[in-house]
């Protein structure tokens, strides 16, 4: 039996709904728990409406994952007969790089936590995941403007995730990875390939944008706050082209976008210290961030 945790995050929530999908063709037996307490919490219903009604089993496994990941000392008789039933945590590996192990059904109860952040782990349910990731027609004035001139220009979305990522607990992992330098040569890169492209920018530092970078023609969207930020991928994901933050949620905007002939720049690398190669797809063109 397969559990996939889903926790995080709207654009880390995806990823794991798209590697439980691709889990249960190879195995029934696969369910979900969800663990989602940050950011706008479980979204995946919010925004696509996934049925996360809990069946009785799914509530019992949410119980067993607890167990297991606690460290009060009066469950630990019980944490012993779950192991020994074949329960465990499987925690992805650092690399983010595509195991194909992880693919192979488990005989005990295994729960699957991590980001699953390669579409390497759902290749097989490409189709299904574009169908189920399908948004809400919008409904006020302001995204339906803004829709209608990203249909109208030759758009391109560009993604700058400051914000969070600039505090201390995350600069030395995410922070320094977009830098000024990656952003200007994606941009001059992308003007090389477009005709009068036309940017619509998407970010948490809409200010550091307009300090810091140049653009011939720009929109700046920063109207889908808290619970509508999801808005913002639906808008990425129908321009024509795309510039990626080190963010799922830039990387879905861009994964969604059906334009055959479209382009996606992403930095070279996922976080500070190495080089996740199976992040991006192979397609995508890769800058470095110096």
């Amino acid at each position: 039996m397969d559990v996939i945790v889903i926790f995080n995050g709207l654009g880390n929530q995806m990823s794991q709904y798209a590697f439980y999908l691709e889990k249960r063709k190879l195995n029934d037996a696969t369910y979900l728990i969800s663990f989602c307490k940050d950011h706008n919490g479980l979204e995946l219903h919010k925004v696509f409406g996934i049925n996360f009604k809990s069946k009785p089993i799914e509530r019992i496994l949410y119980l067993i994952y607890r167990i297991l990941l606690t460290d009060k000392t009066f469950l630990n008789p019980l944490k012993y007969l779950f192991k020994i039933m074949g329960c465990k945590i499987v925690n992805e590996n650092y690399d983010y790089n595509f195991k194909p192990n992880y693919m192979i059904p488990s005989k005990g109860i295994t729960f699957y936590f991590g980001g699953w952040h390669t579409q390497k782990y759902f290749s097989g349910v490409k189709e299904d995941l574009l169908t189920t990731f399908k948004f809400d027609r919008f409904i006020d004035k302001e995204n339906i403007a803004t829709l209608v001139k990203i249909k109208n220009t030759n758009s391109v979305a560009l993604h700058v995730r400051r914000g969070d990522y600039m505090n201390e607990a995350n600069i030395n992992l995410f922070g320094r990875v977009c830098t000024k330098a990656y952003f200007e040569k994606a941009i001059n890169t992308l003007n090389k390939k477009v005709l009068s492209p036309h940017y619509f920018i998407f970010s948490n530092d809409i200010e550091w944008v307009k300090q810091n970078l140049v653009f011939e023609r720009a929109t700046f969207v920063n109207h889908n706050l808290g619970a509508d930020s999801w808005k913002d991928m639906c808008l990425m994901s129908e321009c024509k082209h795309n510039i990626i933050s080190n963010s799922t949620f830039s990387w879905w905007g861009a994964w969604l976008n059906k334009h055959q002939d479209k382009v996606v720049i992403s930095p070279s690398r996922f976080l500070n210290d190495d080089q996740r190669t199976d992040v991006y797809p192979s397609d995508w063109l890769k800058i470095a961030d110096y």
